[in-house]
Order: structure tokens, then sequence, then C-alpha cells
């Protein structure tokens, strides 16, 4: 099949554009003719891959979907593809479409965490990006514009019923996956050493690693609360991703963890920044799945997060990790996290490679045969 891959990014930096990275590998090496329609990507060399610029203006901000949308369905029209895999509601109509969040549902458990005349609440309404990613939502859901919806679990799958009306029949759950060859407890090991001492943690140290492109839906006030309210100077918190820490340095200084709290900047090699932790925390407020929930698992690391993210289904609770029902309650996380460390560094804890073997089931190898299939089915290749 002459297949095309559609989001503003197809890289190894964020969540997406990760999931967009490894469909175009898997495929590539299926021997499928793939185009990468994107702003910005992370090529693979020798791999047959064609990337096609879809340049983008960046301001006004609340444009960019709408633009993004447009230059990339004349752009795809123009190449004589036969099969669309869309990543996002700013992607062309009448793809494969990989629900990767629901817009409408995130604005809805939004409610839950934030009063009504609270400020975020309040920006949260005025801010028209909403309006518009509904809008592009709406067309490709509620107008039936896709040839297969993808729902990550069975809560989105929920979720695309509930606020769209989409038909069972036209739902096909498949999670999101992790690639073994950069996500192992074996490479987490070899590396460890090496990156503990590039980040400049001692061995004494207790590491938790915190990796999002955004702070505030993914916990990460109530998780900085909760760390302090240990009172473990031996604990460390290392934050991956791109982020500005500016709206937080305030309340970290003020709760005394500016020696404890490390940002490292994005990074296509997150693994190795987990090979130089001890757990993952991810108390989020809303998760559709959590790709880095399933890769720090594969690294070995026991896994702290909320059972609202979709990944939640990956973590044994007990065993791999903690579940936390209150995202915003930092003593509920402290409490989870306290019970993890107990655990990670008693003789009888459960080992690296068993918690990596839990995942198994979502390599992407198998994740990525059945997307193959699915586009197989819908372009009738």
């Amino acid at each position: 099949m002459r297949i095309a891959l559609t989001f503003p990014g197809c890289h190894r930096r964020g969540g997406v554009e990760r999931v967009v990275f490894e469909c175009a590998r898997f495929l590539a090496s299926r021997k499928h003719q793939v185009s990468v329609f994107a702003n910005e990507w992370e090529a693979l060399p020798n791999s047959g891959i064609e990337y096609h610029s879809v340049p983008v203006r960046e301001s006004p901000a609340l444009m960019k979907p709408l633009r993004y949308y447009s230059a990339c369905r004349n752009a795809i029209c123009s190449a004589g593809i036969q099969a669309l895999g869309a990543h996002g509601c700013e992607c062309p109509l009448d793809g494969v479409y990989w629900t990767h969040s629901v817009h409408r549902a995130w604005l809805e458990a939004s409610k839950q965490f934030r009063s009504p005349f609270s400020a975020a609440r309040i920006k949260q309404r005025l801010n028209p990006l909403h309006s518009v990613l509904l809008h592009l939502e709406a067309r490709h859901l509620r107008d039936r514009r896709y040839k297969k919806v993808i729902a990550l679990s069975s809560t989105v799958k929920a979720d695309l019923m509930r606020w769209y009306d989409v038909p069972e029949s036209d739902i096909q759950i498949l999670p999101n996956g992790y690639s073994p060859e950069d996500f192992s407890a074996e490479r987490r090991t070899s590396l460890r050493g090496e990156m503990r001492a590039k980040l400049g943690f001692g061995h004494e140290d207790r590491v938790v690693i915190f990796v999002a492109n955004e702070l505030q839906r993914k916990g990460f006030r109530p998780l900085v609360q909760a760390i302090a309210s240990l009172q473990d100077r031996r604990l460390r918190l290392l934050v991956v991703g791109k982020v500005s820490p500016t709206d937080h340095c305030d309340e970290i200084e003020k709760l005394g963890l500016a020696p404890q709290v490390k940002f490292a900047g994005p990074s296509s090699d997150i693994a190795a920044y987990y090979a130089a932790a001890d757990i993952f925390a991810l108390p989020t407020q809303y998760e559709a799945w959590g790709l880095v929930i399933v890769e720090a698992l594969a690294c070995g690391l026991p896994v702290l997060t909320s059972r609202l993210a979709g990944a939640a289904v990956a973590v044994r609770e007990g065993e791999t990790g903690e579940l936390i029902d209150r995202p915003l309650d930092a003593s509920e996380i402290a409490s989870k996290l306290d019970l993890i460390l107990d655990r990670t560094f008693a003789a009888e804890a459960t080992t690296p490679e068993e918690i990596e073997a839990s995942v198994a089931a979502y390599s992407w190898s198998t994740v990525l045969e059945r997307y193959e299939a699915i586009l197989s089915d819908c372009f009738g290749q």
C-alpha cells in the first residue's frame, strides 16, 4: 500500500509524535510505501520513508490546527495516496482516525478538577482554541468522515459513543505500544551509572521521573507537594519534556525543594533518562492512554499513575506500581509513592525484568500488525 501518515510532528520527543514515528518505521519495514506529512520530523535514514513538509504559521495559535488541516489536505490530494492514517483532529478527513484523545471528553473531565470560578476554568472557557479543536473533532466523528476509528481503550471507546454517537461497529480498540530495542530493563541497567553521573545524582538518591510536555493536566503540582510532604532529602524529581518551570519555581522554592528538582528538557531518547530513575510518576487528570506509562514499565520502572489514565490497565497494583483515585490529592500521592519506595528498595522487590515482562503484549510489533490489518481492510489492499 501507499500510505500517508499525518500529524504535525513525527519524532520521539512527544506522545502522539512518537506513535506516528513508530507507525512509519513499522509500515516501512513491511515494504509499504510510507509518506509522512508533518511540519517537523525525525527522519529514519535508509528506511524508504518519504517526508513531506506541511509548513504552518505559528500565530495566532488558535488558527494552527485549521491551517494544518487545510495545507495537509491539499498536499495529500496531490500525492496520489491510497491509504490515510490520521492521528489527530487537525488531520484530513476520510482516513483511519486514531483517537489519541477525545477533546470533548477532556473538557468535561476537567470540570472535576477546576471549580467554576477558578482562574484555570475561566481561562479554559475563554480560550478560542478549544472551539476550533471541537469543530475539527466533530467533523471527523459526528459527521462520520472516517473509514474506521481506533480507540486506545474501552474508556475512549465509551467516550466516542457517548459524545459523538460513533457506532460501536466503527470502533477498534488498539492501545499504544513501546519499542523493545529502546525500552528495556537491560538497556536501563547498562545506562544507569552513566546517566546518573551525567545528571548529578548520587548513589543514595532516590529518583522519581516525571515525563510530559505539559505540567498542569499531568499532575506536576500535587506531585511536588507530595514529595515535599515526605521530607526525604534523598528524593529527587527529574522532569523530562518540553515544559517551562517558570510557573512553579516559586512554589518549589517555598517548599524547599529547589535542590531536589531537576528540569532536563525534551529528549528523543527518553529511555536514557528512565535509566537514571528508580520510580516513574504521572498523577494525570486525564490521559486517553499514556504512552510513557508503558514505556516506563518496559524499562523495569515501577509506576505511580492515576486510574484516569488508559494505560493504568497495564499496571499491576501492589506489584508493578500503584494507582491513585484523586490526582489532585497530594496526600494520596505521597502515600502511594511511599508504598512504592518501600517496595522498590526492599530485598523482595519485583525485579526490573519481571516488570518489563508484564507489558510484553504491548510491544509495537504486536500492536502495529493490527494497525496494518485495519488499514488494509479499510482501503482494500
